[in-house]
């Protein structure tokens, strides 16, 4: 096996044991934050972020709108270092989330926000980074160093952190986060599944990834994979899109992956299965949680008796696995993508 390779693999087979040292132990940023929250509830909430921690971000927001009940929003740094302005974040708290904490487009987000008074957190994989110390509260994935291009412990990290901070301003029981890191780890052991699933997907020329609410983040996600792991044009919808035009993509050589996070988004996967059958065509699915219906189509499934809020984390980690088998069904160095570097820093 190539050492890249066989790295790629070992980062993500590690998430079981990061998760387990997080969820054990919540940073003590993540309760001061959440105590700050609690006294002063903020106006809104705005997630800054590139790249895989935006999708981590995208999950975040869906967390504190459904679970907090606050309008939270994903920035557009453009509008601050493009056209040199900035919407009025007083009162607002800011996230910064960052892998390597080296975006200069996130960087300048947050220090307008401070500049303006909003409370401001980075969520990084380094506490020595210029985004840690842009930040008030420096919320630490403490997953080690990840070498690979592509990103994968730390954005499950990232969105246990968000997960986290959510409950704690709930002052939800964190009981609940304790079966985690070991559904993660009988969800990543699903090798032969994912790799007979990946024999489905390899010869495809275009896939699009579809999932509704919580399980929206990862299809950005895994669509994220599949074109840098395995080199396939991959695309994802929200399945409300998907109906409003992308569905006459469907054809002999582009299929529909689906995603289910159990829960509410059962419903709506299954409906895009129905519907692809109805095409005549398949559709793939891919499932963790408490799932329900449909099990007559090509699937990678992991049930585990999570709340749908936690199920997304469970089921990025079945989609890497995923990503990974069928990058290695191409042929494809999944570790290394053409043209992508481990850091990318943006304007």
């Amino acid at each position: 096996m190539p050492e890249g390779l066989k790295r790629l693999r070992e980062e993500i087979d590690e998430q079981p044991a990061v998760l387990a040292r997080v969820a054990r132990a919540p940073p003590a940023e993540v309760v001061s934050l959440a105590r700050s929250l609690q006294a002063s509830p903020p106006r809104a909430i705005l997630l800054v972020a590139r790249g895989s921690s935006d999708h981590a971000a995208t999950y975040g927001r869906y967390l504190f709108e459904v679970r907090n009940r606050v309008l939270t929003s994903l920035a557009a740094p453009s509008v601050l270092t493009v056209y040199g302005t900035a919407p009025d974040l007083r009162d607002a708290l800011v996230i910064g989330v960052s892998q390597s904490g080296q975006g200069e487009d996130v960087i300048a987000v947050l220090r307008e926000a401070r500049s303006q008074g909003a409370r401001t957190a980075a969520i990084v994989n380094d506490r020595a980074s210029p985004l840690a110390a842009t930040a008030e509260w420096v919320l630490d994935c403490d997953a080690g160093p990840e070498e690979s291009v592509p990103a994968t412990k730390t954005v499950t990290a990232q969105m246990l952190l968000l997960a986290l901070l959510s409950a704690c301003w709930r002052e939800d029981d964190l009981s609940t986060f304790a079966d985690l890191a070991d559904h993660v780890r009988s969800a990543l052991d699903r090798e032969d599944e994912a790799r007979a699933l990946a024999a489905h997907l390899a010869h495809l020329d275009d896939v699009s990834v579809i999932g509704r609410g919580f399980a929206y983040p990862v299809a950005l996600e895994l669509a994220l994979k599949l074109k840098e792991m395995a080199r396939l044009h991959a695309e994802a919808f929200s399945s409300a899109d998907f109906h409003h035009g992308p569905i006459s993509l469907i054809g002999p050589t582009h299929r529909v992956l689906v995603l289910d996070a159990g829960g509410a988004s059962s419903r709506h996967a299954v409906d895009v299965a129905r519907a692809v059958a109805r095409r005549s065509t398949e559709a793939y699915l891919v499932r963790a949680g408490r799932l329900q219906g449909f099990r007559d189509a090509p699937a990678l499934a992991h049930a585990a008796d999570l709340d749908e809020h936690l199920a997304p984390i469970v089921l990025l980690a079945l989609s890497q696995r995923l990503a990974l088998e069928v990058a290695v069904a191409r042929g494809m160095n999944p570790s290394n993508p053409p043209g992508l570097a481990k850091v990318t820093s943006t304007r």
